[in-house]
């Protein structure tokens, strides 16, 4: 410290000054601004809680009409899996889909010539379409009959792939529609026991 007592009264005072502003910057380095970075991470996490918290709680509010959504969604796939063919088995299903198919043609005085089933397909893991290709003979009202009944059906059916020829006989004139109609299954779960 003698080099203290070499120094001049106005040196003395800057190297005090100087000793005190620079105790002051590291107080503020050392201890300050740590501790308000901690308290802005601690704000950050305070409110992703309070967001995660707010979310939790309409959940919560909701949770009676997200009960009466899927009450009223198991109720539609209840009225939808009505629609379906009774069948679980695909052969079954075919039996039942020509058997449909030809009393929708007999109470229309349609004529079935052919019947053919198609190979089914499965549509997801959980359903299979089942198709019939089917030639008919009939007149016009009578297949525009026939489509409408297949239409109003209760189980759901679907044409596709429609094609229509006609020939003139004596007296009319006759029509040969040539179609698939489809019926979907949901089918048979098997357990692995």
């Amino acid at each position: 410290m003698s080099w203290m007592r070499k120094l001049s009264t106005r040196d003395r005072r800057a190297l005090t000054l100087l000793a005190g502003v620079g105790g002051v910057i590291m107080a503020i380095f050392g201890l300050v601004l740590p501790f308000y970075d901690a308290q802005a991470q601690i704000q950050k996490e305070v409110e992703s809680k309070e967001k995660l918290l707010g979310r939790y709680v309409r959940v919560i509010q909701a949770r009676d009409i997200y009960g009466t959504q899927l009450a009223n969604l198991e109720r539609a796939l209840q009225e939808h899996d009505q629609m379906l063919l009774d069948a679980d088995d695909t052969s079954v299903a075919t039996i039942q889909l020509e058997d449909m198919v030809r009393n929708v043609a007999a109470l229309n005085n349609i004529e079935v010539t052919r019947s053919n089933p198609l190979r089914e397909r499965n549509m997801g893991e959980e359903y299979a379409k089942i198709t019939l290709q089917i030639n008919l003979r009939s007149d016009i009202a009578q297949l525009t009959n026939f489509l409408y009944a297949l239409s109003t059906h209760d189980k759901f059916l679907l044409v596709e792939d429609f094609s229509l020829s006609s020939f003139r006989s004596k007296t009319q004139v006759r029509t040969q529609p040539r179609m698939n109609i489809s019926g979907f299954i949901r089918l048979s779960q098997e357990s692995g026991i």
